[in-house]
């Protein structure tokens, strides 16, 4: 959806319509959705937070401003929301996969159409990336997470978090090094391991 469209919901669900929120929703709650999560590393946390920014949006539409793109300023919603997660949490993250995942990924195992050696590498892959993501300062990892998992460009980033955009791609320079530095001595602790 282009910001010509967006902007159009966004009148629309200023004026009251209902049918322009589950647009809203439609098009970016699983964004949300993915950027929670894996800030979070719950699932039902994620879909708290997700609900709680949409709840936030329906209250705070009328002071909307359209001259600011409707994305950075619900990222901007997003990002205060995590930042009291943060704090009610105390950075305390969990990597244990939810049961509805466990369930989903035995149905994927189980399923005959599908490689389970490589369901349980990719798997193993994504976990490797959480772990190493949870290992990252709190303000590296959230721009990695919006820059490569939300799709937000840096100057969006920094808008968002409120800083010049040299912090923004430094701390994405610093976290990718990190990050690498991180999956890097994982793999060499598994070479040693052989």
């Amino acid at each position: 959806m282009d910001q010509r469209q967006i902007q159009d919901i966004v009148l629309s669900a200023k004026n009251g319509s209902q049918q322009a929120y589950r647009s809203l929703v439609a098009e970016f709650g699983s964004s949300l959705l993915g950027y929670f999560y894996r800030n979070t590393g719950k699932i039902d946390d994620a879909e708290d937070l997700v609900q709680e920014v949409f709840v936030r949006v329906v209250k705070g539409l009328k002071r909307y401003s359209e001259q600011e793109k409707f994305h950075i300023w619900l990222f901007r919603i997003a990002h205060n929301l995590l930042i009291d997660y943060w704090r009610k949490h105390k950075m305390k993250l969990e990597s244990e996969i939810s049961n509805e995942e466990q369930n989903s990924f035995s149905q994927n195992i189980a399923s005959d159409e599908i490689d389970p050696v490589l369901v349980l590498s990719n798997r193993e892959r994504y976990d490797e990336l959480q772990q190493a993501l949870e290992k990252l300062p709190a303000n590296q990892k959230e721009v990695l997470l919006m820059r490569y998992f939300s799709g937000l460009s840096f100057d969006e980033i920094s808008q968002i978090n409120g800083t010049p955009i040299g912090t923004s791609l430094a701390r994405a320079h610093r976290g990718l090094d990190k990050l690498k530095s991180i999956l890097q001595k994982g793999k060499d602790i598994d070479n040693e391991a052989e």
